[in-house]
């Protein structure tokens, strides 16, 4: 248990040295505790951590799930001691430091409907032009129609949220918990729909994102 919560302490103390608040600090410690009591006396093997990540989410309060998921993949690695990683993620600011707090859907259909009757359509440039890249490099546009759903359950998501590549991290842990996945392969093929689009979600915002991210000469 000791290198369990030894993990813990790091992974907290971690984010608050980044700028996560005592609140923040608090919230997921208190959400983590959760998971590591499932985790304890357990080999370090990643199936068995998804499978206590699977128990540990129905037993937080729906309101705190997107949270609960993103501190648990945080911690994944404080937990499974991969210093490698841990070095990489830190370098490339691979951790969040505020809990959001989303109104998830029970499915992606939810979702749509949801968006829908709130009429929204304030998507940024880059849907566009990723949509048009997938047409231009011969996929059709029955493949490309789910593609774009998803994408713009993500944007409605993101709509009001911080321009931060943190932010899209969560995004993409509320869509996780919202997307009905047939097996392991629809699971990857999301994220690596979400890899590909998140560099052309940072490259090409909105022009009144552009205006604030612009470092002055």
């Amino acid at each position: 248990m000791k290198d369990i919560e030894d993990a813990l302490e790091a992974y907290l103390n971690l984010i608050h040295r980044k700028g996560a608040s005592e609140q923040v600090v608090s919230e997921r410690r208190q959400l983590l505790k959760k998971l590591t009591a499932l985790l304890n006396g357990h080999p370090k093997d990643i199936e068995l951590f998804r499978r206590a990540v699977d128990v540990y989410l129905e037993r937080c309060p729906h309101e705190d799930r997107v949270t609960a998921l993103t501190c648990a993949r945080e911690y994944y690695y404080f937990w499974l001691g991969d210093i490698k990683k841990l070095a990489e993620l830190t370098s490339r600011s691979g951790f969040t430091i505020h809990n959001p707090r989303m109104d998830i859907a029970a499915s992606l259909d939810e979702l749509l409907q949801r968006m829908k009757q709130a009429s929204f359509d304030r998507f940024p440039p880059s849907l566009e032009i990723y949509l048009g890249k997938l047409f231009e490099g011969g996929m059709k546009e029955r493949q490309i129609a789910p593609r774009e759903q998803i994408l713009k359950a993500m944007l409605y998501l993101l709509d009001g949220q911080p321009y931060k590549p943190e932010n899209y991290r969560i995004v993409v842990d509320a869509m996780l918990l919202q997307l009905t996945f047939d097996d392991n392969e629809s699971r990857v093929a999301f994220l690596q729909l979400a890899r590909e689009y998140f560099y052309y979600w940072l490259s090409f915002p909105p022009a009144a994102e552009r205006s604030t991210m612009m470092t002055p000469f």
